[in-house]
């Protein structure tokens, strides 16, 4: 479901994983614009539904007409502030302090939360999909960032959540004021330590991240953790390509015999922008 987030049912695209009879595609979302995209999945009596994401179109892949919007929110939802790396990068907002790791929280928070951007859209996806069917049980997913918006409406709504290589998620949910308890919710997230963007190592200039102006800075994550130690059990080299979902379905998900299904933990001794300050023109004080 997460995979098939990606492709236009309509082009009848090779790539479209069959979820056997007992699923069918309930409607789509977002297929005629230019920003947030994916299907909700259901059964046969709609008692059971998946609202699937689409994550982002990064630039080493495919462009396709998602990709500004994409680059912008994700810059926004995983940058330490603004994407303001170094003078060679355009911020996607004003909340940082002259040249200095210094940044306005309030402004992030009203950022991240405005009606544009694809939060505040999936949102109204979960709303819509509830309101239609009262009595049924939804879940979320979704691959990459698109993993991250399914995760923040989990924490939002308390409903359960998969995802799949998800950038670190904990830094919006913090800016967003979701709920604290986010290790007791149900949210869990699959990954692997062979893909430098699930592990928050895709940053600094020699970074592909940073290649196609992506700034992935956060690497924390809420809910619980299940890692596939793909580089220290299976000999993996951290590879960009291997973010790929369709690799993960392919070569590890295909093959559980050498790949078991790992156990989920609370991230433990994670933190994120440990270089930046943090204050609150309303109050004027810094915080770490």
């Amino acid at each position: 479901m997460s995979s098939n987030a990606y492709l236009d049912v309509n082009l009848n695209d090779t790539d479209w994983y069959d979820l056997g009879s007992s699923w069918q595609t309930n409607t789509s979302f977002g297929w005629d614009s230019n920003g947030i995209r994916g299907y909700v999945f259901a059964n046969e009596d709609n008692s059971l539904l998946v609202i699937s994401i689409k994550g982002a179109n990064v630039g080493l892949w495919s462009g396709g007409p998602t990709a500004e919007k994409d680059k912008s929110n994700t810059n926004i939802l995983f940058s330490c502030c603004c994407a303001r790396i170094s003078r060679a990068w355009t911020p996607v907002c004003d909340c940082y302090k002259d040249n200095e790791y210094i940044c306005e929280s309030s402004c992030l928070q009203k950022k991240i939360s405005e009606s544009e951007l694809y939060y505040d859209n999936a949102l109204s996806i979960y709303k819509e999909v509830h309101r239609t069917y009262p009595k049924g049980i939804i879940w979320m997913t979704g691959h990459s960032v698109g993993g991250a918006l399914a995760s923040l409406v989990g924490q939002t709504f308390g409903i359960p959540t998969v995802t799949f290589e998800t950038p670190g998620d904990r830094l919006a949910s913090q800016r967003l004021h979701l709920p604290h308890n986010y290790q007791d919710l149900p949210i869990w997230h699959f990954g692997h330590t062979a893909d430098p963007i699930f592990t928050g190592d895709c940053v600094g200039f020699t970074s592909s991240c940073w290649y196609v102006g992506y700034a992935m800075e956060s690497k924390c994550h809420t809910g619980k953790m299940c890692v596939w130690d793909t580089v220290k059990n299976n000999g993996w080299s951290v590879d960009i390509n291997s973010h790929r979902i369709k690799d993960v379905i392919e070569k590890i998900l295909m093959n559980p015999e050498d790949f078991p299904l790992p156990d989920c933990v609370v991230e433990e001794g994670c933190s994120d922008c440990k270089e930046w300050q943090y204050y609150d023109s309303r109050d004027g004080l810094l915080s770490l």
